[in-house]
């Protein structure tokens, strides 16, 4: 007999589902050109720690 949640078996599912969906929308944006360069993509990320590193160390 197995013991643990006995939602685990749902969630689980619920989670590889969503994922799976999350995924074939990407390659759906990739496909029809949606996308951003990944140097654009990571320059805005670099932006954006670079903005919040003051508040993350306490110097605001």
């Amino acid at each position: 007999m197995t013991t643990g949640h006995p939602n685990r078996t749902r969630v689980s599912v619920d989670w590889e589902t969503e994922t799976m969906e999350g995924i074939k929308r990407g390659i759906a944006d990739a496909k029809a050109g949606r996308v951003a360069p990944h140097e654009a993509a990571m320059a805005e990320i670099d932006a954006v720690i670079k903005a919040v590193e003051p508040e993350r160390a306490g110097e605001v």
